[in-house]
């Protein structure tokens, strides 16, 4: 059974320079891609201020290890620092993650090389709830494990390009020098970003604790289930909600208000991913396919959780689909804070079978 948590959502930013791709002399340009808008004679590409879901990915994974650490779950050193190497080399493991040393009988080099995958992968899935949640990948041994948490691009939707509310503009800012030193002082030019911009996540709830290379579950593992998929929906509340994600914050915070959002619960035996915030149809879309999905798939539930600011085309809801709840709540942060309630509910009650 796979129990999963997907996300989009819309939301206005303005002045903001969120994802930095690159510097040319004095200018730094924002981040941009290819968006496709469709026309009467075809479709035509624009390039459109974008931020990337390795920048959400990073961020998330900075707070997950925050809250993580507060509530006494493993996390490792460079999780606590923002360094996401991620257990990638047995050299790295060796020099970086002392955390394992526990584990090993041996010198810690010599462990990762002879010991089987089952005995690796509990090992730094014991040692850090971002590997379990985030993933990682250890090429020596080609033990991998695929993240539990997928973000996509945050790109503006198709009516703000199209009604002209995506821009981008170079601002202008002085590094100031006193008199005394004239060549000190410097221009420089960064780019900036006003959107609506939509983006979308999931989370695979079911598959955090779980351990792929080995037919038996780790009895601590088990016991933290519930306190690390908490904590994995928490660090996603705190993204959405705080903006606590992006480039040069310090003086460029984004003015960020979140307009809508739907929230999926699903659980069954495939994901349920919602439709993207790239039009304005999104939600009804959503529960539209909700419905059409557990009526091919009788074995699949869906919760649906709306927070519509913006006046959206909403679904009629029938009552003859049983299998999908639609709910309406009166924030974005609400929305997130239902289904986690919900997803813990149902969590907790498969633990007990």
């Amino acid at each position: 059974m796979i129990i999963s948590l997907s996300t989009s959502l819309r939301v206005l930013v303005n002045t903001e320079a969120i994802n930095m791709a690159e510097s040319v002399g004095n200018y730094t340009r924002h981040r941009k891609a290819p968006i496709v808008v469709a026309s009467s004679s075809g479709y035509s590409v624009i390039y459109a201020p974008a931020a990337s879901g390795e920048a959400l990915a990073h961020a998330y994974q900075l707070l997950l290890a925050q809250i993580a650490k507060e509530r006494k779950l493993p996390v490792t050193r460079l999780d606590e620092q923002g360094y996401f190497l991620k257990f990638s080399s047995t050299d790295l493991i060796v020099n970086w993650y002392p955390e394992l040393a526990g584990f090993a009988k041996s010198s810690l080099g010599e462990w990762v090389k002879k010991a089987d995958l089952s005995e690796v992968e509990k090992a730094i899935l014991k040692a850090s709830v971002v590997a379990d949640v985030g993933g990682f990948l250890l090429t020596d041994k080609q033990l991998k494990r695929t993240s539990a948490i997928k973000f996509s691009y945050m790109i503006p939707t198709l009516d703000a390009i199209e009604g002209g509310g995506a821009s981008l503009t170079p601002q202008l800012h002085v590094r100031y020098a006193p008199p005394q030193a004239p060549r000190e002082q410097a221009l420089f030019y960064v780019e900036s970003g006003s959107a609506m911009y939509t983006l979308s996540t999931e989370l695979v709830a079911s598959d955090i604790s779980r351990l792929l290379y080995s037919s038996e579950q780790d009895e601590q593992l088990v016991k933290e289930r519930l306190e690390r998929v908490n904590a994995a929906v928490d660090a996603l509340i705190a993204l959405v909600d705080g903006v606590l994600f992006g480039a040069k914050r310090s003086r460029y915070m984004p003015l960020w208000n979140v307009k809508s959002m739907v929230v999926a619960l699903s659980k069954g035996p495939v994901e349920f991913i919602t439709s993207p915030g790239i039009t304005r149809s999104y939600i009804k879309e959503t529960y539209e396919r909700a419905v059409s999905l557990t009526k091919a798939i009788p074995e699949e539930t869906i919760n649906l959780y709306v927070y519509d600011g913006e006046g959206l085309e909403e679904p009629a809801v029938k009552q003859e689909a049983k299998n999908v709840a639609y709910r309406k709540v009166s924030s974005h942060t609400e929305a997130l804070v239902e289904a986690k309630s919900k997803l813990i509910s149902i969590l907790s009650v498969l633990s007990m079978v």
